[in-house]
Order: C-alpha cells, then structure tokens, then sequence
C-alpha cells in the first residue's frame, strides 16, 4: 500500500528500512532517498515505523527466549 504518493513510499519500503535498522522517520525517508514533501505521510510513517519496531522487538524477544530454552536443554543433556 502506498503511503507517500509524492514519493512512491510504500509499506514494504517502511519495513524493509526497519529491517535495515531504521528507528526514526527521517531513517525511513532516507532509506528511499527522499523527504517528507508535503507532510501528508509523516503520520503513516510514523505509524508503520512504531508497528514494525514493536514487531521486531516481539521477534527478538522469542528468539532470546528460544535460545534460553535451547541452551538449558543442552545444559541438562551434558550433565
């Protein structure tokens, strides 16, 4: 879905900047090589940018959780 027609910004553009490590709007923009134009996408931005955070946050979350579990395993299969 676009989210900037002045630049042609799209949902998957947000997510692949987070992905990249974006963190703020101006991170997003930069990632396309653009600027907010005339200020109608900054707030579906902004709104995608805290979405894709928090999902990547979740993510991280699991993993390190996975990887606790994985480890207490391996602890109890050597002792």
């Amino acid at each position: 879905m676009y989210i900037c027609s002045c630049n042609g910004l799209t949902d998957h553009d947000v997510s692949a900047a987070v992905e990249a490590g974006a963190t703020r709007p101006v991170e997003v923009y930069a990632a396309r090589k653009c600027r907010a134009q005339c200020g109608n996408c900054v707030k579906g931005v902004v709104c995608l940018l805290r979405e894709a955070l928090k999902q990547r946050k979740a993510s991280a979350a699991v993993m390190a959780s996975m990887e606790l579990a994985a480890q207490q395993e391996l602890s109890r299969a050597v002792a």
